[in-house]
Formats: structure tokens, sequence, C-alpha cells
């Protein structure tokens, strides 16, 4: 065994470097006829391991984030042919020296609290998603229509940034003819065997995902829609995309989400889409030295999916309540959660702004209030997150069509382009959103429950949330509440301030003091039309 010293690397906690190592032989399938691994071990103890990516010719990477400062010796396990078994060499892992949370706080995971996420070490996450479902080659890098960007794929990333986004929602699109942008020559999809395309990865997927990760948001990343795994060698393939994701990008901040709507709506096909994609789940979990979080977007189905519920790889829940062709209920989310308690639960698909409704009763225009409903009954039913999205993005639309395709119809029947969608107000509330629940403590609060479930109006009684002690108390007052809701168990002749949220604003008034009487407090009405939160907090 070699056990020559081969390169010294410095990073900054939780960024990762990438070391380049060349083989001496070559191979007839440079991805499929060889592995070699990167076993890292820091001075805690802690070990990781990371595959490496052929990156062209003779050439491997192994890409690494440190998760704790000091020296990490590492050693390549590889066959004796390349001459690279038994090298050796160290990162030595130094402070971050930005602001950004992801790398101040960690790679995030599920909290001590299984309802909700945090940082490595500890600090609440909050989910804060916006779909991007074109990410990955039809964004385009240098080009914009938009009046205030240079570049659509930056001014997108940089604009959801500032306004307090934490999540980039994406998928890969390998089906509907891409292969051939991952893959030479289009992969097994085409009958031959899978040799990853690199002049693509290096020439766009590299920047995007690199971009995603220095503005400090994670990419839950998906690999196709559910269809790509059906047909002969399907499996594999995508075995294999997931075997190539996770060494080159699996050391940046990433959820993996398998694909989009991942059982499909066919009867015929659903089992095999099902086991399909759990290959492809378990195949990430044993090659993902960071243990990133994993799920499935799901289908939208009433009652809510949960197939993959019970099964160890899966993370959370990532749902998709629809965009109108089910009616959205609070009860929805609140049976849900009841019956799966144990995962996080995020609404990773509804109600897109702009997107024209798949309602019965006829389509409309989905606006910033319609989806605004959906993301706080989620939050106050015991939701760890939301995921937003806009008409125009997720569909890359440039230009506002004079006839519509039928099938785009369906959804963009309004022609909205992304210029116009990027604005949009529902994605700067969803920022005022976040603030909200970080400032009210998100992560001590639970569901109330009340006693009133008998109530046949009781859906159009606030949706309440509270700590421990009851001494925040949180309440959502939808558009259409016309019910008093009644908080039980605080202590007679307790005093609480309150204040009013607008979420059309982000801004907060005053309201009067509340004084608990035989134990309760009943909550006042909302002080104008629209919905609006309400904070009462016991006073010292």
């Amino acid at each position: 065994m070699d056990m020559t010293l081969n390169q010294d690397a410095v990073a900054e906690i939780w960024r990762p470097v990438v070391l380049t190592f060349e083989s001496a032989c070559s191979f007839d399938n440079p991805f499929l006829d060889v592995e070699i691994w990167a076993e890292f071990t820091g001075s805690s103890g802690r070990v990781i391991r990371r595959e490496a990516y052929w990156d062209g010719g003779r050439t491997y990477c192994v890409s690494f984030a440190p998760t704790e400062l000091g020296v990490w010796n590492y050693v390549i396990e590889a066959p004796e042919q390349t001459g690279l078994n038994g090298c050796m060499g160290r990162v030595e892992a130094v402070p971050y020296a930005g602001d950004l949370d992801l790398y101040r706080h960690g790679f995030i995971r599920v909290a001590d609290n299984p309802h909700l996420f945090a940082y490595s070490d500890g600090t609440p996450f909050f989910w804060l998603g916006d779909t991007h479902w074109e990410f990955a080659y039809r964004e385009s890098w240098d080009a914009s229509n938009h009046p205030g960007m240079t570049s659509q794929f930056r001014g997108m990333v940089d604009l959801r940034a500032e306004q307090g986004f934490t999540v980039y929602q994406t998928n890969l699109r390998s089906d509907m003819g891409a292969g051939d942008r991952y893959w030479i020559d289009g992969g097994m999809a085409k009958g031959v065997e899978d040799v990853p395309n690199v002049a693509f990865y290096q020439r766009e997927l590299d920047r995007r995902m690199a971009y995603i990760a220095d503005a400090g948001l994670v990419n839950a990343l998906g690999q196709a829609w559910a269809f790509a795994i059906l047909g002969e060698h399907a499996v594999e393939h995508q075995k294999h995309l997931a075997r190539y994701l996770v060494a080159r990008y699996g050391a940046y901040p990433m959820v993996w989400t398998l694909a989009g709507e991942v059982a499909g709506y066919r009867k015929e096909g659903r089992a095999a889409m099902l086991d399909g994609w759990r290959e492809v789940a378990l195949e990430i979990e044993v090659r993902d030295g960071y243990g990133h979080l994993a799920t499935a977007h799901y289908t939208n189905e009433r009652p809510f999916a949960d197939y993959y519920q019970d099964e160890p790889w899966m993370d959370f829940t990532l749902n998709q309540a629809g965009h109108g062709d089910y009616l959205i209920k609070t009860s929805d989310y609140f049976d849900y959660l009841a019956a799966h308690d144990d995962k996080p639960f995020v609404e990773g698909e509804a109600l897109y702004e702009f997107c024209s409704t798949l309602e019965e009763m006829g389509t409309r225009l989905c606006t910033a209030d319609m989806l605004r409903r959906v993301a706080y009954i989620c939050m106050q039913a015991g939701g760890a997150g939301y995921t937003y999205g806009a008409q125009g993005i997720w569909d890359n639309v440039w230009e506002s069509p004079e006839e519509l395709d039928p099938f785009m119809a369906i959804f963009n029947r309004f022609g909205i382009t992304w210029a116009q969608a990027v604005d949009g107000e529902g994605a700067v509330q969803m920022g005022y959103m976040r603030s909200f629940y970080e400032d009210n403590h998100f992560w001590e609060l639970a569901p109330y429950e009340t006693t009133d479930a008998g109530n046949l109006f009781a859906n159009k009684a606030p949706l309440a949330t509270a700590n421990q002690d009851l001494s925040r108390i949180v309440a959502y007052f939808g558009d259409t509440v016309r019910q008093k809701l009644a908080i039980e168990g605080v202590p007679t002749g307790a005093a609480y301030a309150s204040r009013w949220f607008n979420p059309r604003t982000g801004a907060y008034r005053d309201g009067e003091d509340a004084l608990a009487v035989t134990g309760s407090i009943i909550l006042p009405d909302k002080p104008g039309v629209g919905d609006w939160l309400l904070v009462l907090e016991l006073k010292a």
C-alpha cells in the first residue's frame, strides 16, 4: 500500500473543499467500473466517508465539508491499479468568517422536538421554501427580461434570500428528454451504460448548486418526475444518478426529495414507482456520509398521502395540498398531524401564486390571500414550514403567449411570466411569516386543543397555538372567522398584553390588554377585514 502524503487543504467549517486526484489508469466506464472513497477522521474521532466523483479523463474529485473545527485526516480507498489506494492528507477546518446561518450553525436535521427542524448546533430552523423545478438548465444564468435583474437565475436566488427564504425546492427534470444533459448519449435510457456528461455538470450545474449554497439556502433536490423510474433499467439509472449527485454535491447543505409526485396518479404503475423510488432513497442513505434529510415530494390526495411514512429513511413529510382540485380544509392538517406526530410536516406545494386554480366550479387566479391562508393553517396546526411557489417560475415562462398551450392553460390560463411572478406579493408575505414565527419562538408553540370540536362552526374560530405554560399565545384569524375562542387553563386574574400582526404588511399594532376570568381568556375580535394574527404575552 502506498502511504504517500497526498495533499492538504484548508476549509471553513460546514463549507465544502474539493480535493482532486489523478488515477494512474483509465477505465472503460470511469463511473461504473470503479469506486474511490475518502475516509475523513476529525479530532473528536468522528468519521465521514465521501465517495469520489469522476470529473473527466482520469480525474476524480472528493468534495468534503468539515463539521467540526481542527484537523481532519483522510485516507483514500481505491483499486490498487489507480495508484491512489492508501494516499493520505489532511483538511484543516477553520471558523466560518461569514454571516450565513447555514454555516454559523451547520447543516439542518430533525430537532430534538420531532415536529421541527434545527441546525446542527440545535438552533431552530424555519423551513421557508421557493419552488424552482427548472433551475438546472432552463433558468438562464446570463439573460433576463426582468428590468431589475441581469440574470434570471442569480436574480431569483438573490431576491429570495433577501426576502428571508431558507430553502430552494428544485428538481433536475432528468426525465422528459433531458437525459442527455446528465448522461453521455442519455445513458441507460437509450440502452447504453451510464457515463456522466461531465461537461454539463462543469458548465451549468456546478455553478448553480454553488450559487444556491453561497446564498445560504438549502437545496431540496429531486431527480425527476415519478414516471422516470418506470421501464427497463430505469431503477438502476436513477440509482446511478443518485450516487453521482451525492458524491458531487453531497457536501453542500442538501435535502433529498427523490422525485416529483413520487407515486403518480394512476393505479397501474403506482406500486412500481413507489418501490423504485424507495430503492433510490436507500441508495442515497447508504452513500450520504452526512445523513442529510430525505423525503419524497408527495402526490395531491385526500386524505393526505402517507406512503413511506413509517420507513426509517423518511425523515419528514413533504405534503402537496394542491392547486384547488381538492378543498384545503383546516381539518386536513389537524387530522394528518394527529395520525403522524413523529416527524416534521412541511406543506410542500399548495396554491402557487398566480396559478390558474383547478376548482370544479371554475378556475380563478390564485392570490396571495389564498396561499397565505394555507401557510398559516399549516403552521398553526403544528407544521414545520411551508414551500411557496409562483406560476410562471416553475414552468419558466418568458413571454405571455398569444395562444395558450392546451396543457399549460390548465395551470397558467392567465399567461403569467416569470418576470411578473418573481415580484409576487405572496413571496414577500411569506418572508413576513417566517419573521413573525421566529419573533414569537415558534419552536416553543404547539397547537391549542379546543374542547369545542362538536360545534358545527368550530372551523370558523381562530386557530391558536401556545407555549407550555400559556405565557405566550398566538392565534390566526382567517378572513372568514366569526366565532369566539376561549383559552382555558390560565390563572384567574392573569393579565396579558396583546399585539395584532398584519400578515399582508408585516406590521404590528398594539391591542387592548386582556384579563383572565374564571381561568380562561376569550380572544377578542380581530381589528379589521382580512386575516390577522393575535399575540398574547403574560405580563410580569
